[in-house]
């Protein structure tokens, strides 16, 4: 946590060599390239520049469905990261206390030292977005004063952009006896969270609580208190964190621990990008296997039809989709998220269907479930599905930490095809799919190949060409002619945004 004077206070990630999109889409593949990387080499005047801006910030674009964990941590030396010391400023710690042994990183595994021991952090050079960041850690048996009696303490810093100093304006995610998980607001940030209670100083996050937004000044500091339940480990403890815009979740060992929108700094801009920091505060711990992972929100590439952008209204979605029966469109929409408006009736359900038809085509969309009250059924846990031609459903559920089983999870083909692995991510984060769809072939009337598909979520591929043998259930019956994208009413309020399509194939212009 952070150490408080008693005194009153005065889009994208790991940095990645551009590739070519997914098979499938050759005939944009180039032009895409080219495109993303002039759009990030531009340096105002349309010229290149020799070193992109972003490109040296850890933020170049993502441009292929498939992303990678990639060390953030080498495992050899502090390369990519500068150690910061009050006393001593950046890169001076002629001590040690952030050092590599054996392929891991030891923070204070140095002497005792009478007095206090100064408080510091390791920084990245970079900054990062949109991402998933994973570690391991494990306690060592050194603690130092001021906190020599008190419980372990260190965490991880993020969306670091003030000066160096203790503490920079960021958020932290706290690694703490007994308190693992807790979100942190340093030094006059700012969050919107769901909450037990709004009046708390020391705020409990509960995912279907009330929805708090705080108010920080410079120099005060408020805690978001971990959900009952969240378990720490004796040896290495497993903690991921997702940032998706101005959005943060925390896990602990696949436990979901916090969750916060509306992330604003201390001026209150938005709050989406920034270094990466782990503290020393007064305990000796050490970390392994740190890695970064893109989020797989991919922008629309040349020839694609956006279906739904930043700009979409309610009213000019209706140019794009229709509801099940032809009408308007009843769904929410509000700063380009459309949202489910359940329609109540199982026997009526509002689902959204694209005017127009399509053949082969490559699909991109990300979807957003919501959080679940305890003791629902699985298919009731944040349920919705995109139907591609109408006719075979790709899955959408909350599956978070979840056995994969019955071909009904998130990232299955509905009643076809399981998901290869469970790549969901925690209700309430951003998630995204990548389809390559191939319609099935016919001849005379008669069907001569299935149907097939590859599914990307949330940058893994998940089914890998697979035959769709028939419609899948609640779909329409497979026939020649193309057919629409349908987005599921399942009861569930799900948000979509950044829906686009690619046609691809024969047909494809």
């Amino acid at each position: 946590m952070p150490h408080v004077p008693s005194f009153p206070p005065s889009r994208r990630a790991v940095p990645v060599r551009p590739a070519l999109p997914w098979p499938g889409v050759r005939r944009v593949a180039l032009g895409l390239l080219l495109g993303s990387l002039l759009t990030a080499c531009a340096d105002g005047s349309g010229t290149p520049s020799p070193t992109p801006p972003g490109e040296e910030d850890g933020l170049p674009p993502v441009l292929q469905p498939q992303t990678a964990w990639t060390p953030l941590f080498n495992g050899q030396d502090l390369g990519g990261w500068s150690p910061w010391l009050k006393s001593r400023g950046a890169g001076n710690d002629p001590e040690g206390v952030f050092k590599v042994q054996d392929g891991q990183l030891r923070v204070l595994d140095v002497a005792p030292t009478p007095g206090d021991r100064e408080f510091g952090y390791l920084l990245t050079d970079k900054r990062y977005a949109d991402y998933r960041l994973r570690l391991q850690y494990r306690w060592d048996s050194r603690t130092f004063a001021p906190r020599e009696n008190e419980p372990r303490d260190s965490g991880v810093l993020y969306h670091v952009t003030g000066p160096n100093k203790i503490w920079p304006d960021s958020l932290e995610f706290q690694i703490l006896e007994g308190g693992t998980g807790d979100m942190w607001l340093l030094d006059g940030t700012n969050f919107t969270a769901k909450v037990r209670d709004t009046a708390a100083r020391e705020l409990k996050y509960d995912p279907l609580g009330q929805t708090v937004t705080t108010s920080e000044s410079r120099g005060n500091y408020r805690r978001l208190i971990r959900p009952d339940g969240v378990q720490e480990r004796p040896d290495w403890n497993t903690l991921e964190l997702v940032v998706s815009g101005d959005q943060a979740t925390q896990i602990v060992n696949g436990q979901l621990a916090a969750q916060a929108t509306g992330l604003r700094a201390p001026d209150g801009s938005p709050l989406s990008a920034g270094r990466i920091a782990l503290q020393a505060e007064g305990a000796a711990i050490t970390y392994r296997d740190i890695e970064l992972r893109p989020l797989a929100y991919l922008r629309p590439p040349s020839g694609a039809r956006v279906l739904l952008g930043e700009a979409s209204t309610a009213q000019s979605l209706g140019a794009d989709w229709q509801d099940r029966r032809g009408g308007d469109v009843r769904w929410d929409v509000q700063g380009g998220v459309a949202t489910v408006r359940p329609s109540g009736d199982p026997q009526d359900t509002n689902d959204l269907r694209t005017r127009e038809n399509f053949g082969d085509f490559r699909l991109h969309l990300e979807f957003r479930v919501p959080p679940s009250r305890a003791g629902l059924g699985e298919q009731d846990r944040g349920n919705s599905g995109v139907y591609l031609q109408g006719r075979y459903e790709v899955q959408i559920l909350d599956s978070f930490g979840a056995a994969l089983s019955g071909q009904d999870d998130l990232g299955a083909i509905y009643g076809q095809h399981d998901a290869s692995s469970n790549e969901a991510l925690p209700s309430g984060t951003w998630q995204s799919y990548d389809i390559d769809f191939r319609a099935a072939r016919w001849s005379g009337g008669q069907k001569t190949e299935n149907a097939r598909a590859t599914v990307y979520l949330n940058g893994q591929k998940v089914q890998d060409d697979v035959a769709l043998s028939g419609a899948t259930l609640l779909g329409d019956a497979e026939a020649e002619a193309p057919g629409p994208i349908v987005l599921q009413d399942h009861g569930s309020a799900v948000s979509f945004r950044n829906v686009w399509v690619l046609p691809t194939g024969e047909a494809a212009p």
